[in-house]
């Protein structure tokens, strides 16, 4: 589990999605069609934030749980956190670019995606 920063840098920052971004930019260094290479870059920044906010959105659950409550006049009632909503909306879209970029990987990279595929499927 990534380490939550509580007092210093919000987990949603520039400085934490380019860290994402350069992470998995490595493994399309191996593309050499610039067109293609262009398009996996975007897809690549597209994942890398929402990465980033999902992890900001999990953080905000742990810290404030899954429900909250609101006032409103004399009137309190709960009502789902907003983060729960943040994450499940980009965890669809991350899911979807993800399965993307590992259509778009080099040949080389592909059977390192495939090897740990199988294992996963051995359980």
């Amino acid at each position: 589990m990534p380490e939550m920063k509580k007092d210093t840098e919000p987990i949603l920052s520039d400085k934490n999605i380019g860290k994402e971004f350069r992470k998995i930019k490595k493994m399309f260094a191996g593309i050499e069609d610039e067109n293609k290479k262009e398009l996996v870059v975007k897809i690549i920044e597209e994942v890398a934030f929402q990465k980033v906010a999902m992890q900001a959105a999990r953080q905000e659950m742990i810290e404030n749980g899954l429900q909250t409550e609101t006032k409103n006049a004399s009137q309190k009632f709960i009502k789902e956190n907003p983060a729960v909503a943040t994450y499940d909306r980009y965890a669809r879209s991350y899911t979807s670019n993800m399965k993307q970029l590992i259509e778009l990987l080099p040949p080389k990279e592909k059977k390192t995606v495939s090897k740990l595929a199988a294992l996963r499927d051995e359980d």
